[in-house]
């Protein structure tokens, strides 16, 4: 197939274009893969796109008192397990740096915890890794510049802190490991797919059309993740599904990793659960604060899909003990955001009063509804819950 003005287009554009060309449609899943981490063109591969000055912005980025409320909830965990050993925490994409950040100003001030804890973060995007270790060590490494394994600093407080580029690197060690998903499950890649005429479940694809625009079409025939993901794991009796099976493996992993070694899996994320009746159909994009065409100028903004937190639970089974998921507006209630925002407004000037305040509103009011938390503890450490743990209150159910 050849293209008369291929040249017009953006170069991730025009890879997606070739690729189609020689190999035919792409999933959904493979679409997402290039569009967000592509090495050269990627959305997070090149750009700073976090915050009022991007494309999105997230709670840590809008109130400092969600950050300092996770690292409470995570010292807490820490010290029912037995704070006497050492505490480290896993963040998985951790944007910024503005959440472990905060994290480890709390850590910092705890005696019992500063000389115990360590960070470590799972960054695929070299480009991110140096705004994070600007941010948190005040310097820039030539190492952070480049491809990396692995990357081992100090922060700026005196927090040993390690890089990696997957999860799968990050070693197992003894202590009690606090893992905490914010905003990354959304961003994993999804299969979609939507019965036909007959009721016969069909995986959509992305290809392109006479004019080079890049187009959904439905397969005509079973594709081998329809084969594979299509399972009674889901409600079949609707007609549009989206299933991550990298969402899936991730919270497996964490699973089995915190039966092996003791810890938490903290995730936070815009989703739904079984009992809620919403459309399946969320595969969206975002640039500059407004959604946008996922298909359009590919490589020029986030592309996401709410959480299936149901499916989550589901694959897990009893391989976990799960709390959730519960709302943030409840959970950051729970945790007592009004009493730290008492606190903080003592010592605040009237400008800082009204940041303050607007923060809170934001991420209580605006974003409460919508984002979700869920929590993820070893399948054995029930007996350790007289209550059940910070922030989710009355919400466990038994698998």
């Amino acid at each position: 197939m050849m293209f008369k003005s291929v040249q017009r287009l953006n170069p991730l554009h025009r890879q997606i274009i070739q690729r189609i060309s020689f190999n035919g449609p792409l999933t959904i899943s493979d679409y997402m893969k290039l569009v967000l981490t592509a090495p050269s063109n990627g959305f997070y591969m090149k750009q700073d796109v976090f915050g009022r000055s991007g494309h999105f912005t997230t709670s840590p980025e809008i109130s400092q008192i969600f950050g300092e409320l996770i690292a409470v909830w995570a010292v807490n965990e820490w010290q029912r397990f037995n704070s006497s050993r050492p505490l480290r925490i896993v963040e998985l994409g951790p944007g910024r740096g503005t959440l472990v950040s905060d994290i480890s100003r709390v850590l910092n001030k705890f005696s019992h915890t500063k000389d115990q804890a360590s960070l470590h973060l799972v960054e695929i995007s070299p480009y991110l890794v140096q705004l994070q270790e600007q941010k948190l060590c005040g310097n820039v490494s030539v190492l952070g510049k480049d491809d990396f394994t692995r990357h081992d600093s100090l922060t700026k407080l005196g927090l040993p802190i390690t890089w990696y580029r997957s999860l799968d690197q990050v070693p197992e060690v003894p202590g009690f490991t606090v893992y905490i998903a914010h905003e990354f499950l959304d961003a994993l890649p999804i299969h979609k797919f939507q019965k036909n005429e007959s009721g016969e479940w069909r995986e959509i694809l992305v290809d392109i059309d006479a004019n080079e625009e890049l187009r959904y079409i439905i397969s005509r025939h079973p594709t081998p993740a329809s084969k594979l993901l299509i399972t009674h794991d889901h409600d079949l009796s609707l007609d549009h599904l989206e299933i991550c099976p990298e969402a899936a493996l991730t919270v497996e992993k964490i699973a089995e990793r915190l039966n092996r070694n003791d810890g938490c899996f903290l995730i936070c994320d815009y989703g739904y659960d079984d009992k809620e009746k919403k459309s399946r159909d969320t595969f969206r994009a975002f640039r500059n604060h407004s959604q946008w065409d996922p298909l359009k100028e590919p490589g020029s903004a986030d592309l996401t899909a709410d959480v299936d937190f149901g499916y989550l639970k589901r694959h897990v089974g009893d391989k976990s003990l799960t709390y959730g998921p519960i709302d943030q507006q409840t959970f950051l209630k729970n945790l007592g955001i009004a009493v730290r925002l008492a606190m903080l407004l003592q010592a605040a000037n009237a400008e800082q009063k009204k940041d303050l305040i607007s923060g809170a509103k934001m991420i209580l009011d605006d974003m409460g509804p919508r984002f979700k938390f869920m929590a993820m503890f070893p399948k054995l450490s029930k007996h350790l819950f007289k209550t059940d743990p910070p922030g989710f209150s009355s919400v466990y159910n038994p698998l």
